[in-house]
């Protein structure tokens, strides 16, 4: 009976193992790095975890990929952009992201006043303009979000990509549609959001002096709306490119050169070496390169990964046999649930209350956090989030997509 009510038949689904990958590793790196939390004073660190890409960053590229792809090729097959396209493009993706979001927030609030109401206490909740914020994804528009569900931080910057993408791809289509041709108007498109972005941090960065930090730029909307953007341009590449992109020689090589970049980059900008930074004069140049240069990097040397992973269809018979394949793929489908879960509702709400008063009570608590996490997010991907998302099937339009067995989860 369990096993029937935890079961999401990841057996039966056609996906694409690589990318199930990617969005598996990149949620658990997001979960281990809360999971931390529970250990208080008694978490010491670990050297490997410097190594780590950051995992928010990765899923940016990955969602970039999947929907800039849709996006692509809805746009060639109907040979145009109109409003019926938009329209059913933000349709799909709401129906994906909205529900759940808005469940949870509203979950959260509703538990505080209870709380509240119990305790006899005053809440802990922002003001009313600050939660109606949080309800139009303005949260951290123009600065960073405030200490109320503070990971939907990269919520907000996707769900403006969502926004911004496709009404200058319009843009540039009704502007461009008579002199260029759709191929080279998608990719204008990209390279506007992305140099545009840039040139914006650029500027707001040689503004401020250096001694105010890194600003928080990571998580503010207006200064992260290339963010999905290095993905589009892989999906960019693979739909217009398709021979090199499916070179296996190419695909090896980018894959490796994509690892070592996205490590020295998460090296480069890691705590641990912050000290170093400081000691011999570079940290107003660290901070530079944190406010500007670190986002296209990351993003770009993420984006080498995709050709590689894209891919890897299915999974080696060996992870079959030992279910490893299945556990990959059951990851990657409640991910989004988990990055919803994880942190304000179950380790801020929950398991955080529980007195961290030795080292082993302590990953204790690390265990219950995980084991909450991945039994409630499963809970909620089957009977909430797979349902919703299944019914924008009947209420909008299925969108194109380029081989028979692709899933796209965008």
């Amino acid at each position: 009976m369990l096993r029937n009510l935890f079961s999401l038949d990841t057996a039966t689904a056609k996906r694409v193992f690589g990318l199930d990958i990617m969005r598996a590793v990149a949620i658990l790196i997001v979960v281990d790095a809360h999971a931390t939390i529970a250990l208080k004073e008694y978490y010491s660190g670990a050297f490997w975890h410097h190594l780590l890409p950051d995992g928010v960053e990765l899923f940016f590229v990955l969602s970039g990929f999947l929907i800039g792809g849709i996006l692509i090729r809805s746009y060639e097959k109907k040979q145009t952009f109109d409003r019926q396209l938009l329209l059913n493009f933000w349709t799909r993706r709401w129906f994906r992201t909205l529900p759940n979001y808005y469940l949870v927030l509203t979950g959260i609030i509703l538990l505080a006043l209870v709380r509240a109401w119990r305790s006899g206490l005053p809440n802990a909740l922002p003001d009313t303009g600050i939660l109606v914020r949080y309800y139009l994804f303005v949260q951290n528009f123009a600065s960073y979000i405030p200490d109320f569900f503070p990971e939907t931080w990269s919520l907000a910057i996707e769900e403006w990509s969502y926004i911004t993408l496709p009404l200058v791809l319009w843009g540039m289509h009704r502007l461009l549609i008579g002199h260029w041709s759709r191929q080279r108007i998608v990719l204008i498109t990209i390279l506007l959001i992305i140099i545009g972005t840039n040139l914006y941090r650029l500027i707001s960065a040689l503004q401020i002096p250096m001694s105010e930090g890194e600003l928080g730029y990571r998580g503010i909307v207006m200064t992260r709306l290339d963010a999905i953007s290095y993905g589009v341009l892989a999906a960019y590449v693979k739909h217009y490119f398709p021979n090199s992109w499916q070179n296996h020689s190419l695909r090896t090589r980018l894959l490796v050169v994509g690892l070592c970049l996205t490590v020295l980059a998460a090296f480069t900008s890691s705590i641990v070496i912050l000290t170093f930074y400081n000691d011999v004069g570079l940290f107003p140049a660290y901070t530079f390169y944190k406010r500007t240069v670190y986002f296209p990097v990351i993003g770009l040397s993420m984006a080498l990964l995709m050709p590689y992973m894209d891919g890897w269809r299915t999974a080696p018979v060996s992870w079959v046999t030992f279910g490893v394949a299945r556990a990959i793929t059951h990851i990657s489908l409640i991910s989004y649930s988990m990055y919803l879960l994880n942190l304000t509702p179950i380790m801020s709400t929950l398991v955080d209350r529980i007195p961290t008063t030795s080292l082993t009570i302590g990953w204790v608590k690390v265990g219950v956090f995980w084991a909450l996490v991945l039994v409630l997010s499963t809970l909620l991907y089957k009977f909430f989030e797979k349902p919703v998302t299944e019914l924008r099937e009947r209420l909008s339009a299925k969108e194109p997509t380029q081989l028979i067995n692709e899933r796209v989860d965008g």
